[in-house]
């Protein structure tokens, strides 16, 4: 993602006030990619990222002059974003959840969260493979829908926990415990495939 600085976006964002698209679709061109990536991850079907992606570009579109700069303009697009893809996910069923339910934990371990980098070189290795690649991938959909979006925007685009935070407008240690949930859950679910290929390697070795 092409990130401008904030003097760019800020002088392209007063031209994107005043009427100007091109200066909107400038200004909101390197977060095409990473709000696909999340629409994806949400609605688990191509069209209706695709859906997603369109309404949120043309919805900020629309709402440009309301946007007061309290966050990044990107921020701001994931808000939308997220806000487009559940109201289309509580239209296709009645359980999904509200951004704010509350999580157990708070912040408790805020100093303790596993990265998924934390397998070692040879795992890490091994991640490149097409199937750890699926089962990673595959683990990502089980998340629960609050944990899922939060490590899209996290790990996948790389926001920073404040920017999350903004974003979904949680607290800052609702994002850092849920962020470790989702790690955790991931972690575990990648250990087990190393565990069984290490088992079937030895098997057939």
């Amino acid at each position: 993602m092409t990130t401008l600085d904030m003097e760019a976006e800020a002088a392209l964002l007063d031209r994107a006030k005043t009427g100007d698209r091109e200066a909107f679709w400038e200004l909101a061109a390197g977060s095409v990619d990473p709000i696909y990536r999340l629409a994806l991850r949400l609605m688990k079907r191509e069209e209706d990222a695709e859906d997603v992606v369109q309404e949120s570009f043309l919805k900020a579109l629309d709402k440009i002059g309301e946007f007061q700069g309290k966050s990044r303009f990107n921020t701001w697009l994931h808000r939308i974003a997220v806000n487009q893809g559940l109201m289309k996910l509580r239209k296709r069923r009645s359980d999904v959840f509200s951004m704010d339910a509350p999580v157990g934990g708070g912040e408790e371990g805020d100093a303790h969260f596993m990265e998924l980098a934390d397998f070692g070189s040879s795992a890490l290795e091994d991640l490149e493979s097409s199937e750890a690649a699926t089962v990673l991938e595959s683990a990502l959909e089980e998340l629960p829908i609050d944990l899922r979006t939060i490590v899209v925007m996290r790990d996948v685009n790389r926001m920073s926990n404040d920017e999350v935070a903004q974003a979904l407008e949680l607290p800052l240690g609702a994002v850092k415990w849920r962020l470790h949930r989702a790690r955790t859950i991931l972690r575990d679910r990648l250990g087990e495939y190393f565990a069984e290929r290490v088992c079937r390697t030895g098997e057939t070795g």
